[in-house]
């Protein structure tokens, strides 16, 4: 989480210093060449590269799949039901795995569990902040990011 935290901090200097970091980290710092602009740029080009990852991979032949937050947070039964059938596994495990760890909080302890994310208001999205996202999301050959985007694959 430093690292990221750096990342983020130097890429608002410069996005070449950020694409340093995480390239030490190991992650594909060319996907993250862009000037942090504000405080939600880093994390929408984080989602936009993994969201253009998985695209390529489904275009190539790979097998994989989505599923979106909301519905595995609005329905957790059916969409585990889902994943587990996809993996071939027994669709059985999939009331266990709800009962044991949907209702957990596997990031407990750290800077992202629950608690913590949970003192964060949601930050104002000015119509130049969206303009700005909207163009990082074209540069990754994407929609809008204030619009709906179901992507091909997802078990939902």
């Amino acid at each position: 989480m430093p690292s990221v935290k750096l990342a983020q901090l130097l890429g608002r200097l410069s996005p070449t210093m950020g694409v340093a970091i995480l390239d030490w980290m190991g992650f594909g710092g060319n996907d993250f060449n862009f000037l942090i602009e504000n405080d939600l740029t880093f994390g929408a080009v984080c989602v936009l590269a993994a969201v253009r990852s998985y695209i390529q991979f489904r275009r190539t032949g790979f097998d994989i799949h989505a599923v979106r937050y909301e519905d595995l947070v609005a329905r957790p039964l059916e969409i585990c039901r889902r994943l587990m059938k996809v993996c071939g596994l027994p669709v059985s495990l999939a009331q266990d795995i709800v009962d044991a760890g949907m209702g957990a909080d596997s990031q407990r302890n750290t800077a992202i569990s629950r608690t913590a994310l949970g003192q964060f208001q949601d930050p104002e999205i000015t119509p130049e902040i969206m303009e700005s996202l909207n163009n990082l999301a074209a540069k990754h050959g994407l929609p809008p990011v204030n619009e709906v985007y179901l992507l091909e694959g997802s078990l939902t």
